[in-house]
């Protein structure tokens, strides 16, 4: 009898090269994706600081900056830019403006942070009108009595 080759076991040069070219593919698919998901956070990470920014400084306006017509601008620390624009709103009639009690101002807040959009936050705050140097009626004046006629 004739003794019959057994067969070669294991891999040819031929599969691991195609297994090596397969995982290569695999690998630089979940690069990309792992890459682009941490470029995704930092920006997502700079616009939320660019909006609690926006908001601290909306939340200021009225008691730290004066509720005052103007335009402010800066710098942070970390170098975003940003910009408090306050002005009157029209929402009063302009004949009403000296009898009402408040004036209505809007104020927006601009932030741009490096890299990515500017943020604007906008909203409407309150101002106490000033009160008459004298009263319109002499009556309603409670520091001085009325007159008994």
């Amino acid at each position: 009898m004739t003794a019959r080759p057994t067969p070669a076991r294991g891999f040819t040069l031929i599969e691991i090269l195609v297994a090596f070219a397969i995982l290569a593919v695999v690998l630089v698919a979940l690069y990309r994706v792992f890459g682009g998901g941490l470029a995704t956070t930092a920006r997502l990470e700079k616009r939320t600081a660019a909006l609690l920014m926006a908001r601290s400084m909306l939340e200021r306006v009225g008691t730290d900056v004066p509720l005052v017509a103007g335009e402010q601008s800066g710098t942070t620390a970390d170098g975003m830019a940003w910009t408090l624009d306050i002005r009157p709103a029209a929402i009063i009639d302009p004949a009403d403006l000296q009898t009402a009690p408040v004036l209505p101002f809007e104020v927006a807040v601009t932030v741009s942070p490096a890299g990515i959009s500017p943020i604007t936050l906008t909203t409407l705050r309150l101002a106490s009108q000033a009160p008459p140097a004298e009263p319109v009626n002499p009556d309603l004046n409670p520091e001085q009595p009325a007159e008994q006629p």
